[in-house]
């Protein structure tokens, strides 16, 4: 099955700047998790701020639970980081009635405990405010100018919201599987299930943004376009984008969305819905799948606006930061900038 893959789909801001060596070493590529809450400092739940280097998070998730001598079920976190980076990032562990054991003692290769506080909740997947990122490009070099006019666009036009490849595993894979299993060649384990079904919407998602992007209407309005406040998931419906609605999106305080697809209405119309549903329709095996799964529709931004974007050329090496709200993938910004 040939799929399309994250390095085809269209760039908005032309063509990359110069081609790049992209996460060479762990320290390339810094994320730090921005929680968006104050811990209670009292409660049954550690926080642990946890800095790990070339480590995923479930495999210190399961260190930690041995290290405390609880079910690995008691340690959650609010989402996954890459692996091969240098990530600080929360963890909560449930130790009801009990202390935590002397963190400073845990010797585990890549794993640094920054801080302990105590918190009155779990810490839920996506309950985060978002991620801070410093990234390192190496073996490439760019005119000046060209990068200041590259950069000021980004800033102020945002990217494409593409999910990136880690939603669909290595070579695609879990998008193979997804398909395999929505056509009944085999049943993944429950506990894995979502990874399919989060695939699967994923790649229906890329496939409108994509086309949009290619028809140069990815930063546009468009009739039966659904709006989404930029600071919070509330939608607004397309009888109900009036003048001040207008008025809100051109100032980035509303954005256009895209369709997660699942169970129940679509809820763009005209243009919109006919380019939505035109291009699930080509991915009939996966949206019956997803559907079937009970998964419910929604919508998601097709514009990310990266902040605090700030950046500096060396030699032969690009170091750029921002912030991203969480759900927004490092990658969709750098690949406006350069190929790796």
């Amino acid at each position: 099955m040939s799929w399309l893959d994250f390095t085809e789909l269209a760039k908005a801001h032309g063509d990359a700047l110069t081609k790049a060596v992209f996460k060479a070493y762990c320290e390339d590529f810094v994320v730090e998790e921005v929680l968006g809450i104050t811990p209670t400092e009292e409660g049954e739940h550690e926080l642990l701020w946890v800095e790990k280097t070339g480590q995923n998070t479930a495999w210190v998730a399961k260190q930690l639970a041995a290290y405390a001598g609880i079910s690995q079920r008691q340690v959650s976190y609010c989402g996954l980081k890459d692996r091969q980076a240098v990530t600080r990032q929360w963890y909560s562990l449930h130790l009801p009635g009990k202390q935590g054991p002397d963190w400073q003692q845990l010797n585990l290769d890549g794993i640094n405990i920054k801080q302990v506080v105590r918190h009155q909740r779990k810490l839920a997947r996506g309950c985060h405010a978002g991620n801070r990122f410093v990234i390192r490009l190496r073996e490439c070099q760019v005119d000046e100018n060209q990068l200041v006019e590259r950069m000021s666009r980004i800033q102020t036009q945002g990217v494409p919201n593409y999910f990136g490849t880690q939603r669909f595993g290595h070579d695609n894979n879990n998008l193979t599987r997804a398909n395999q299993w929505f056509a009944g060649e085999w049943r993944p384990k429950r506990n894995q299930q979502d990874i399919y079904w989060s695939a699967a919407r994923a790649y229906v998602f890329n496939k409108v943004l994509n086309f949009r992007v290619e028809n140069n209407l990815w930063a546009e309005l468009i009739a039966g376009d659904v709006l989404q406040f930029n600071d919070s998931n509330t939608l607004i419906l397309p009888d109900k984008i009036d003048d001040a609605a207008k008025k809100k999106w051109q100032q980035a305080e509303l954005i256009t969305t895209g369709p997660l697809w699942g169970k129940g209405r679509l809820l763009s119309e005209m243009q919109t819905a006919e380019i939505e549903t035109k291009l699930a329709a080509e991915e009939q095996l996966l949206t019956e799948g997803i559907v079937s799964g009970g998964v419910a529709m929604a919508r998601r931004s097709l514009v990310v606006y990266p902040q605090q974007l700030a950046w500096q050329q060396e030699q032969d090496s690009i170091e750029v930061s921002f912030y991203l709200p969480k759900g927004a993938y490092a990658t969709a910004v750098v690949r406006e900038l350069v190929d790796w």
